[in-house]
């Protein structure tokens, strides 16, 4: 699928994504962080043949990066793929962290609970179409699961997680499988400080409907397993991030039919999200009394 903005280039030195940014200073600042991570982790910025690292075009910021051609598609419905992508994340931030990279970036810090109560907000406006489709109660139950998951994680937040450097965008298409360098990490667009948890609590997101809504699946993968016993992960599990992000995305701007067809899809779901939500609070009391 073709993305706005981006331009894939045949130069006389290979193949380069050249792709367009508001902001010089986000190029910058990553470009400077991933300079320090080891090669092959990442794909970072390039200059241009005179030594700039952008080309400003009116409004836009034009920057370079090689063009990395990946052997297979990565696909969280394939337990292999979930756990190269975990390891992947693994290196990158015992990367971050040996380099003490974060100490020095200035990337913006990112607050992840900020951001889920404006997600949260933003949702609470497409009540009506709910009311629309008979679907109130189902919204209602989204709205007190991701109140309760923010309360949660308010209270379990710990001031002493080590800082890091997040990608803030985990899902599969930003990892691409290699011949030579294995998994490597692309598009640090949403990059910021924060604790590298943050990128695993996303993460786990993202594997849960691939996994059936199964704790029990889930918990296979070690670095999971190893995350369970921290409550604010747990925490940030309650809470429908992607379901409210699709809503938001969408709901405008969709037909009346595909609306209906968003809805069946939200509604069919929910009953399993339901079932994993109360065995992931459980596994919350049983950690500790809340």
């Amino acid at each position: 699928m073709k993305k706005p903005h981006v331009i894939i280039a045949d130069t006389n030195k290979g193949k380069k994504v050249i792709k367009a940014y508001r902001d010089k200073g986000k190029i910058e600042h990553v470009y400077h962080f991933l300079s320090q991570i080891q090669q092959g982790y990442a794909v970072n910025f390039e200059a241009y043949p005179e030594g700039e690292l952008y080309i400003k075009d009116r409004h836009l910021y034009w920057a370079m990066m090689p063009f990395v051609k990946q052997v297979k598609e990565i696909t969280y419905e394939s337990f292999h793929d979930r756990e190269e992508v975990l390891q992947a994340l693994i290196r990158y931030h015992g990367e971050v962290h040996k380099k003490k990279i974060a100490a020095y970036t200035k990337l913006s810090e990112y607050d992840l609970i900020l951001k889920w109560k404006k997600r949260l907000s933003s949702f609470r406006e497409t009540s009506h179409i709910f009311r629309e489709f008979n679907q109130f109660h189902v919204y209602k139950d989204i709205v007190t699961w991701g109140e309760k998951a923010l309360v949660l994680m308010e209270r379990f937040k710990d001031s002493g997680l080590n800082c890091s450097i997040i990608h803030g965008d985990v899902a599969s298409h930003n990892f691409l499988k290699t011949n030579h360098l294995g998994i490597v990490m692309i598009d640090f667009d949403l990059s910021a400080k924060a604790p590298a948890l943050y990128d695993y609590v996303q993460l786990a997101q993202r594997f849960l409907p691939y996994v059936q809504w199964s704790m029990k699946e889930l918990l296979q993968h070690s670095k999971i397993k190893e995350l369970s016993k921290q409550r604010f992960f747990l925490a940030s599990l309650l809470f429908p991030s992607m379901l409210m992000r699709n809503w938001n995305i969408n709901a405008s701007a969709l037909s009346w039919a595909n609306r209906q067809r968003l809805m069946q899809q939200s509604v069919e779901e929910w009953s399993q999200r339901t079932r994993f939500y109360r065995v992931i609070y459980q596994h919350l009391q049983n950690l500790h009394d809340m």
